[in-house]
Order: C-alpha cells, then structure tokens, then sequence
C-alpha cells in the first residue's frame, strides 16, 4: 500500500504522502499487536524517512487512548508532530484546514460518498494508479 502511495504521489509531482486513518468501530480485539505496531513502526521509520507529511487519525475511542500511550515512545518526535487527532467538529475544522472537503469521502468529514472496496480491482492494477484511478468506470 506504501509503495502504491509513493508511486502515486511521485507522479502527480509530490514526495511526501498523507494517511487517513478513521476509527469508528475501533476496539482492542481488533487492535494489532504492540509488538505488531512496534514493527510497522520501525519499517516506516527505517525504510521511508522523511515521506510522511501528515497522518490523521480520525475518530479515535477513548480505550484507544490507551494504546497510544503504549506505541507513542517509539515513534521519532519529529513523525510524532505529524500526526493529528481528528475528532467531532474540532477535527472536522482541522481537515477543512488542510483539505479540499469536496476530495474527501464522508468517513474523512468530506462531501463525497464513501466508495465500496472491491480487492479484486485494488490488487490487479498497476501500482501507479490510485483505488479511485482502477475503480471508475470509463
């Protein structure tokens, strides 16, 4: 999925990407492992200094809190500054700051309607393309 992001924002003239993560129906059984968030963070970190431009997390629980606190200290401070809570109406404003509404999905505080994930469609094309590129009709 990365590698896709990267390919996608290298073609558009961008370095950096931004990731969207909305946790509505969040719970701790469906949580990663802390040995599993702890991995995926050294990955980032490692293999992909510096592409991060902003991570928004979106409707976080409060038990969600909790596992924050538990994966904070391995995150570098300076990805730490990059990540942004988003939640209510304070965390709609913070979107509408830094995105046009009308390109993002509800789920994201945006106007457009959410797009069905269809795996088949994502998985077979080219990894240049972005979900919504493989998935509109022509």
């Amino acid at each position: 999925n990365l590698e896709r992001a990267i390919a996608c924002t290298e073609k558009n003239g961008k370095e950096k990407y931004v990731i969207l993560i909305d946790y509505d129906g969040w719970s701790l059984s469906k949580a990663p492992s802390v040995s599993a968030t702890r991995q995926t963070l050294k990955i980032l970190q490692h293999h992909y200094p510096e592409r991060l431009y902003r991570s928004y997390i979106l409707n976080p629980p409060m038990l969600f809190r909790g596992f924050w606190s538990l994966t904070k200290p391995f995150i570098d401070p300076i990805t730490k500054q990059k990540i942004q809570f988003c939640t209510g109406k304070s965390g709609k404003s913070i979107l509408e700051n830094d995105f046009d509404l009308n390109t993002l999905e509800s789920c994201a505080y945006g106007t457009t309607p959410q797009t069905p994930f269809d795996s088949k469609t994502y998985l077979s094309a080219p990894s240049h393309l972005t979900y919504d590129e493989t998935n509109t009709p022509k």
